[in-house]
């Protein structure tokens, strides 16, 4: 080939254009957008899975309805012996729980106080009974009983005979 030979071409050869990063972050973002979508449903198929096998079955169950019924805890027998003292006293729990429960509490309280290694005398005791009874009834309890001192010392007594019968009077 001469240079006077003219069926060389003479234009110039097209270059490949290199791909801008404009199109490679657009596939890269895509491909993200993709994946998130496809671990977003993934997670949306497993709660849906987990959600059947952990329902509850018994509440669908053809079979009859069953009521299970427990009993109230039965009193000690210290405990019959102080509500038999009690009620030889006249004083009622008007068979509220709630009011059993602080009979109770005063009744060991009583025992407590009269106790070494600080024993109480046994009027101490009854005011700090009756104040706190009455204190219940000034708050509004409407189950507790309004108590005299007489009641106070009833119940103290009662206490003394059911639960600690050697303490020193």
């Amino acid at each position: 080939m001469t240079v006077e030979d003219n069926s060389a071409p003479t234009e110039s050869v097209p270059r490949p254009r290199p791909r801008t990063r404009t199109a490679a972050r657009s596939k890269l973002l895509g491909n993200v957008v993709a994946a998130a979508f496809l671990a977003l449903s993934v997670l949306f198929a497993l709660g849906v899975v987990a959600t059947y096998f952990l329902r509850d079955r018994t509440a669908t169950s053809p079979g009859p309805q069953t009521v299970t019924v427990t009993p109230k805890a039965s009193a000690g027998p210290a405990d019959g012996r102080f509500f038999s003292s009690l009620a030889i006293y006249g004083i009622s729990d008007n068979g509220n729980e709630a009011v059993r429960q602080r009979f109770m509490e005063f009744g060991h309280h009583t025992c407590f106080s009269l106790l070494p290694p600080r024993p109480q005398t046994l009027d101490a005791t009854v005011s700090g009974i009756m104040a706190a009874e009455n204190q219940d009834v000034a708050a509004g309890s409407p189950w507790s009983p309004q108590f005299t001192h007489d009641d106070a010392e009833h119940l103290a007594q009662a206490a003394i005979g059911a639960y600690c019968p050697d303490v020193p009077k």
